[in-house]
């Protein structure tokens, strides 16, 4: 659902997110979407642990992915994910509630740069850094 001037409003990309099937197996909520900016979170089971008991570093991705997502689909959609990069700094516990968070550092009328950050409460546990491009007609 797209409103009028090409972004989709926070309800139309909340409702995206929760109706993504990967997105509501791993219990992904969206917490805020504005222009260039998401929030969300997860809590943390214990299916979501590695062989190591440690948080998988494919969910922290996927967490800080949604909220890229939803961040640059916001006012430019569609979006297309070109490269993300990052670094896992720590890990969390069962019963965490995790956040990523997505910010637009940049933009030109076909690219934009997002920074992504994971937290838990006040410590940072990853960072990401990701271009998408932006289907833009004529």
């Amino acid at each position: 659902m797209i409103a009028a001037g090409g972004g989709a409003d926070m309800k139309d990309i909340a409702g995206m997110v929760r109706s993504d099937p990967y997105a509501g197996l791993l219990g992904i909520v969206v917490e805020s979407v504005e222009g260039g900016y998401a929030r969300c979170s997860l809590t943390v089971t214990e299916k979501m642990l590695n062989f190591l008991g440690m948080v998988h570093g494919g969910l922290v991705f996927s967490l800080a992915d949604v909220a890229f997502s939803a961040a640059s689909n916001r006012d430019h959609s569609p979006s297309y994910a070109l490269d993300v990069s990052g670094s896992f700094l720590r890990t969390a516990r069962v019963g965490d509630v995790i956040r990523a968070e997505a910010r637009l550092i940049h933009t030109t009328r076909r690219t934009g740069v997002y920074r992504m950050d994971v937290t838990n409460g006040s410590s940072l546990m990853a960072t990401f850094n990701g271009t998408v491009f932006r289907k833009v007609d004529g």
